[in-house]
């Protein structure tokens, strides 16, 4: 089973559709809109806030069984096989037998499930054809290795590979470089000193040999330097592979200001590619939800007259970008938070902005109205 190509096969619910049908509650349809949002994550490939959209979805609506079973293969792509195999075996259960359910189980290992309050289990059975005889033969291949063996081989690679990938011990490999490059300096430097005292006139052979010695010392630090610059890459891509990682955990925990924050202060150009991918595909909606965070938020404090917080809410979001379906509320609250601040001539060059980037705005006749008012 190829695990990508079946989450794909999840298509989104129509929503519209649904609304339509008798007796559908508001806390179906909130559902159903965040499982259709993960979906739409999971195909630009962030599965991360995909996966904080189905567990907000199934908190709300335990009983969706399609989203409990999303969540579960992602769990089981992201080889948290444990968290699949629980959340498979309880639509397995809810579901008496699900096909699907039990299907994904038996992929990923499990070899049965639990009967809900029967506490019998269910075990899946399989046929087991009866061997043959096996003749002995003098020239018979050696011996496979057992799967334990090649699990514990797999495993002792796969936890060697992680901890290189650590901050940590990247530095530690780059202080170790440094201390060779030096210690064959120093080596170098000893011997040439050496050599100088014995000699007492030109000697051809000598200076060769030292020619020979220095060649190889400034070959070892071309290399050196080159193994430093790219553990130091590799170690800077780790860190802001992280910092990514930390924006959509702010995203998902509705921070969406902090988020885009931190997300802008990431150099995009020094992303790997996988990163920037990923970074490209978050980019829109955290500035977007920012943007409109600072709205509502520079909104509220200007009705409690506290104008300058205001004005420092409103000019922000235009950093996260220049034009927002939102932008002219927030322009035209800012202009007026400029004008409560006595700064009459920052509130007119605002309502004039608004006139012409948002001319077919509800708010355009009344920024006019203002304007006339400064003038």
């Amino acid at each position: 089973m190829d695990l990508k190509q079946e989450i794909r096969s999840f298509t989104p619910i129509d929503i519209e559709k649904l609304s339509q049908e008798k007796n559908v509650s508001e806390k179906v349809i909130d559902s159903v809109k965040g499982y259709n949002k993960a979906i739409e994550n999971l195909r630009t490939g962030s599965e991360d806030i995909a996966m904080i959209e189905l567990k907000k979805v199934i908190s709300v609506n335990p009983d969706f069984y399609d989203a409990v079973n999303l969540l579960g293969l992602c769990y089981a792509y992201t080889n948290q096989i444990d968290k699949a195999q629980e959340l498979f075996g309880r639509v397995a259960d809810a579901e008496g037998n699900s096909v699907k359910a039990t299907e994904y189980l038996n992929y990923i290992g499990r070899g049965s499930t639990s009967g809900k309050g029967s506490g019998n289990i269910k075990t899946v059975k399989t046929e087991v054809n009866p061997q043959k005889p096996v003749q002995k033969n003098r020239s018979a291949k050696p011996k496979k290795p057992s799967n334990e063996e090649v699990q514990a081989e797999y495993v002792l690679i796969k936890n060697l590979g992680s901890h290189l990938k650590k901050p940590s011990v990247a530095v530690t490999i780059n202080i170790l470089s440094v201390i060779c490059l030096i210690a064959a300096i120093a080596v170098f430097m000893s011997n040439y000193k050496n050599t100088s005292r014995n000699e007492s006139g030109p000697d051809t052979t000598v200076n060769t040999e030292l020619n020979e010695k220095y060649d190889m010392v400034v070959s070892q630090n071309e290399k050196l330097k080159k193994d430093l610059d790219a553990a130091n890459l590799k170690l800077k891509q780790i860190q802001l592979s992280s910092q990514l990682s930390q924006v959509s955990g702010l995203y998902g925990q509705y921070k969406y200001i902090e988020a885009a924050d931190k997300l802008l202060a990431i150099p995009a150009k020094d992303l790997s590619a996988d990163s920037k991918k990923k970074y490209d595909s978050i980019k829109a909606n955290v500035l977007k939800n920012a943007a409109n965070q600072l709205t509502v938020e520079g909104t509220g404090l200007f009705n409690k007259k506290k104008y300058k917080e205001a004005i420092q809410k409103l000019e922000k979001v235009f950093t996260y970008g220049a034009k927002w379906s939102f932008g002219d509320k927030a322009l035209y609250v800012l202009g007026k938070s400029y004008v409560a601040n006595n700064e009459p001539q920052k509130g007119a060059e605002t309502y004039k902005k608004l006139i012409k980037d948002y001319p077919d705005s509800s708010y355009v006749k009344y920024a006019r109205s203002r304007l006339e008012s400064l003038q």
